[in-house]
């Protein structure tokens, strides 16, 4: 319930940054985000993990991830993966997650 908890605070807290025009961080859009599947245990990661090396199955260690390339996968989805629409992630906020991951390790 605590975790339940912490998460609903999170995404509130991120909401509310990108509604007042605050900079979203891409870190934090992430975890709230994207890390219940493709966390360190995550089930994305496990599923990446039979088709990638070392830590490429982690995308926050990924290395070699462009914008671009996180952006379309998001958009149009693949494999296991489904299409995020606008109206689920805003385009502020996919920018910031897409910058992050993308970052240097």
């Amino acid at each position: 319930m605590k975790l339940a908890t912490g998460w609903l605070a999170l995404l509130a807290a991120i909401s509310g940054a990108a509604q007042a025009g605050s900079p979203v961080s891409g870190k934090d859009a992430f975890e709230a985000r994207c890390s219940a599947c493709h966390a360190e245990s995550g089930w994305a990661t496990r599923v990446l993990k039979r088709r990638l090396p070392g830590d490429q199955a982690v995308l926050a260690r990924r290395t070699g991830l462009t914008g671009a390339f996180v952006k379309v996968v998001v958009r149009h989805g693949t494999g296991s993966m489904p299409q995020i629409r606008k109206a689920e992630l805003d385009d502020g906020t996919l920018d910031a997650i897409a910058r992050y991951l993308e970052g240097p390790k």
